[in-house]
């Protein structure tokens, strides 16, 4: 750990934070800085068309930024991607996250995803962030209880829930990896989930969500997050809500992805 006398919050630099593009839909028309490879910045890994760059803006003071380009197309998305590049790009992402969690000099790493216009990000471009932070440790945010809820999906080594306890609510689904055997279904029950958010949650009302994971206790979780307005109760107070509707949600979830409970199953049609 970078520095004992961790910090509470990040600061934002305002400066470079000026400086980044956009190009999601109705903000601007800039052009993609991910969809030209010569103007990249120099590339530290690559497999194919995915690779991991350092992050051109590192908008937060103590933070070492990388940026993972999930493919070539920038019109794709993840929910979209066939079973091999999915798994290649969450390899990479992984890996990252594991190595950068090693080093000492960060108190801990975020790993995160950004999709749509309501998500925070920037870039329409389908991307992954990793991003080291020196002197703020995000595991004191979060809790185990912000991960456990009415069962989805569950075997030894990987698990799907909604939360009973969101960290903002009202839909949070979590995603579990216990053993390294379960990452494929990891991945694909991450797939899924955000499948589900896009297509059929409330009627295919959202465009946006965000992915985040954590490592808590040795046990990996992604935490895949509808996003929208977000509640005012939340912004103002600090609540989160939670809806009385979640086995309502489990057994339409159930009902959409598996033909039982003991496959992960990606149908065709999807």
């Amino acid at each position: 750990m970078a520095n004992q006398a961790l910090e509470t919050q990040l600061i934002f630099q305002t400066a470079i934070g000026n400086q980044k593009p956009h190009t999601m839909r109705g903000i601007s028309d800039s052009a993609c800085p991910f969809c030209d490879r010569n103007l990249l910045p120099p590339i530290i890994k690559e497999d194919g068309d995915i690779l991991l760059i350092p992050n051109k803006y590192p908008i937060l003071r103590g933070s070492s930024p990388l940026v993972l380009i999930e493919t070539k197309d920038c019109d794709s998305e993840l929910s979209l991607y066939p079973e091999d590049r999915l798994l290649r790009v969450f390899r990479m992402a992984l890996d990252t996250w594991e190595e950068m969690m090693a080093d000492p000099q960060y108190a801990s790493v975020l790993f995160l995803k950004n999709h749509g216009p309501f998500s925070g990000g920037s870039l329409r471009h389908p991307h992954m962030q990793i991003i080291g932070l020196a002197d703020v440790d995000y595991r004191l945010n979060v809790r185990e209880e912000n991960f456990l809820g009415p069962v989805i999906y569950r075997d030894d080594a990987v698990e799907l829930n909604i939360s009973a306890r969101p960290l903002v609510g009202f839909t949070e689904f979590n995603g579990i990896l216990r053993d390294k055997k379960g990452l494929r279904d990891f991945c694909l029950l991450i797939q899924q989930a955000v499948r589900f958010v896009l297509r059929y949650l409330q009627g295919g009302r959202f465009n946006s969500y965000n992915l985040f994971f954590y490592r808590l206790a040795g046990v990996s979780y992604c935490k895949i997050v509808p996003r929208g307005v977000t509640t005012p109760l939340f912004i103002g107070y600090s609540i989160p809500q939670v809806g009385d509707n979640l086995p309502a949600l489990v057994k339409d979830f159930q009902t959409r992805f598996f033909s039982d409970q003991s496959q992960i199953k990606i149908r065709g049609d999807l």
